[in-house]
């Protein structure tokens, strides 16, 4: 873990910045890259160690994390991904830790070819390793917690919703000089996302619902934020679509507060979602958010209330809720000051932290 920024780095920076404040627990991070979440994890009073899985085979890496394990002597092993659920587990069962905890923060995503073998193969040994290895599964939506306890068990499944720091969701631009940056004037409608480029996340249904949309010959943009493998088929797409005057690729960006702020209107077309952290943060700058009524999602949207859950893969029915959220503001305002006080009452990073430090206790 470490080697990207995206929904579960922020989900575990997010839980340390608050674990670390329980007197009653010492907390190490061992990353098997350096990134960003290795550099904002040295900023908390806790200790961090990297073993580059760059620089080593998998059984350097067990041989390293025992050496490791040797000298912190943890009472439990918490975690996140496939590789370092794997190796991480079967390391500190080899010896003798008391305690493994293990999060899964979404269900296996679709791939092609020689990934999706290697990533099914992952998968695999991940379910093994549960099985034999985990004392406790914790699932981020119920969804994901009543699919697991088919598998290992309800007792040992917990959910534990993601939580967003709403200590840490500030904006730096204001929307008007973010707009301005971005050479976009007030009046346009920004529909815009934020999140990797790859297939779960639904976007060639977004750009679909989007030409559908232009057809009102209202003034709009399409903001997608984020990058990854997909890039250049969605680009191909829009052309081939005939909205690339339109459509805006950001590309990776640090500071993604300031682009959701700037839109008028947060989409979220996923396929699949455990509870991604990227609707919290959404939600906590009261942007209306439309989403696919997949997953984990309807779990912190309220149809109608705190935001509006469409029919996955289906862009008529993306265009329809995009929509109905364009052609009404007071709703529109509704809806965001709505998910805003959801995300404060349900969604916030100190109840998560709390409810995994119940878990650690109930160990």
């Amino acid at each position: 873990m470490g080697d990207l920024w995206a929904g579960a780095e922020v989900q575990l920076l997010v839980l340390m910045k608050y674990l670390v404040r329980f007197p009653e627990f010492e907390c190490s991070a061992i990353l098997f890259n350096e990134g960003r979440l290795a550099d904002e994890l040295r900023k908390l009073p806790l200790s961090v160690s990297i073993i580059s899985e760059k620089n080593h085979s998998p059984l350097a890496l067990a041989s390293r994390l025992a050496e490791m394990f040797r000298q912190i002597r943890p009472d439990i092993v918490h975690t996140h991904k496939y590789k370092d659920s794997i190796i991480g587990s079967i390391v500190a069962r080899s010896l003798r830790i008391p305690h493994v905890v293990r999060v899964v923060h979404g269900m296996p995503e679709p791939f092609k070819g020689y990934k999706n073998l290697k990533m099914a193969s992952y998968a695999l040994v991940d379910r093994f390793v549960i099985r034999w290895f985990i004392d406790k599964v914790v699932a981020v939506s119920f969804d994901i917690e009543k699919i697991l306890a088919r598998s290992y068990g309800a007792d040992r499944v917990v959910c534990i919703h993601n939580g967003v720091d709403l200590e840490d969701v500030q904006v730096l631009a204001c929307r008007s000089l973010k707009r301005k940056e971005w050479q976009i004037d007030e009046k346009t409608i920004i529909i815009g996302t934020v999140g990797r480029l790859v297939p779960v996340k639904g976007l060639t249904i977004l750009l679909e619902a989007f030409r559908l949309l232009l057809k009102s010959g209202e003034n709009m943009m399409l903001f997608l934020v984020g990058d990854g493998p997909l890039r250049s088929h969605l680009e191909a797409e829009v052309k081939r679509l005939e909205i690339d005057h339109s459509v805006v690729f950001a590309g990776h960006q640090e500071h993604i507060y300031d682009f959701i702020n700037m839109m008028d209107i947060f989409v979220l077309p996923s396929l699949h979602e455990g509870i991604p952290m990227v609707l919290l943060e959404a939600l906590a700058l009261e942007r209306p958010v439309v989403a696919s009524d997949v997953g984990g999602i309807p779990e912190v949207l309220s149809h109608g209330v705190s935001g509006i859950l469409v029919k996955p893969s289906d862009a008529m029915a993306l265009a329809a809720g995009l929509t109905e959220v364009m052609c009404d503001r007071t709703k529109a305002m509704a809806l965001g000051a709505a998910g805003r006080s959801q995300v404060e009452h349900e969604f916030d990073a100190r109840f998560m932290a709390s409810r995994v430090a119940a878990t650690y206790r109930s160990l």
